[in-house]
């Protein structure tokens, strides 16, 4: 009787793995170039190459899959905001109008409008009504603009802080959706701009009146 041979151990699921890295790009170029009501964990799959069950082997549900991208989405503004402060001076003020020129250009760009439209109404469509995931979105969002602000004003208490980065947040991704509304004038959009960024510091700073 010839020897039984061993099953072969699935490999370990790790962050970063080349595999998933590989799935949760072409998640999101569905995302960017399909749009939200096409993705699916089936044309994810054709897009990577892939057989649909290895795909499910990293990431057992959409909803895995989408958290996935949201942790690849704050990773790559992580870096961005690294490489920006690497060659940035050491003043806080400078630092910080620096993290907010770069957000104000990229809310200004296609790819970023187009993207975070889109992940929008794909969350909607998974939350369910709770909410979960898009508030995922945005905590990640919250917590690096927390810690900007506490670098710009330190001792304020961090309930202080994290309240002026929510307020903060807000204006940003607001102005995705309403600066093509306001205007479609270069120069009327640089004034706008000018004034987000002017709004920004002030609110950091804690200058807008609480009541």
């Amino acid at each position: 009787m010839p020897p039984v041979k061993k099953r072969r151990s699935a490999p370990k699921r790790r962050e970063g793995n080349e595999t998933a890295s590989r799935i949760v790009l072409a998640a999101r170029e569905i995302l960017m170039d399909e749009g939200y009501a096409h993705f699916s964990m089936r044309n994810v799959a054709s897009r990577a190459g892939m057989h649909l069950n290895n795909v499910q082997y990293y990431f057992k549900t959409r909803e895995h899959l989408v958290r996935a991208l949201l942790e690849d989405t704050g990773s790559r503004y992580r870096a961005s905001y690294d490489k920006l402060l690497a060659v940035a001076p050491a003043e806080p003020a400078v630092r910080f109008n620096a993290l907010i020129e770069f957000s104000l250009q990229d809310i200004s760009t296609w790819e970023t409008r187009r993207f975070f439209i889109q992940l929008w109404a794909l969350l909607i469509t998974l939350d369910d009504r709770s909410g979960s995931l898009l508030d995922d979105l945005y905590a990640i969002d919250i917590e690096q603009l927390s810690g900007f602000i506490a670098e710009l004003v330190p001792g304020t208490a961090p309930a202080e802080i994290r309240r002026r980065a929510s307020v903060l947040a807000a204006m940003i991704e607001g102005m995705v959706v309403v600066r093509g509304a306001h205007t479609r004038n270069a120069s009327e959009m640089k004034r706008l701009m000018a004034r987000a960024h002017a709004v920004a510091m002030q609110i950091a700073l804690g200058r807008i009146p609480e009541e």
